[in-house]
């Protein structure tokens, strides 16, 4: 049974958040030693979105993990990024409808996912 074998929504985002914590460290590590290593822009993202490529290969797994990366971006940009984030959720619905996708998830679960979807106006 999938929801037996899959990260959670919590999961997922409160790992992918550790990860963006830990990036700004490496950034301001790396300012201290006198380069800059990440952009001056990063926010700890791109170095979190480099280390969880490929993470995840449950389709419900990579669909919550795009919706993190949206609600993260707060729609502040770049455009370009988000239109990636938003095309690899198209892609993993035309391979899988959302109904199929949520059945194994619990209530609490299913209603935070979906409140943070119709943020993203995906819904």
């Amino acid at each position: 049974m999938m929801s037996d074998e899959r990260i959670d929504y919590y999961e997922i985002r409160s790992s992918f958040l550790e990860c963006c914590y830990e990036g700004c460290r490496v950034k301001l590590n790396n300012i201290a030693r006198g380069s800059s290593g990440l952009p001056k822009s990063d926010d700890g993202m791109g170095y979190a979105s480099y280390q969880y490529e490929g993470v995840y290969q449950l389709p419900v797994e990579r669909l919550m993990l795009e919706v993190v990366h949206l609600i993260l971006m707060a729609a502040r940009g770049p455009e370009n990024v988000e239109a990636y984030h938003r095309n690899e959720i198209n892609k993993i619905f035309s391979e899988h409808p959302l109904d199929e996708l949520i059945q194994d998830i619990g209530e609490e679960e299913r209603k935070e996912l979906l409140r943070d979807m119709k943020l993203l106006k995906l819904l």
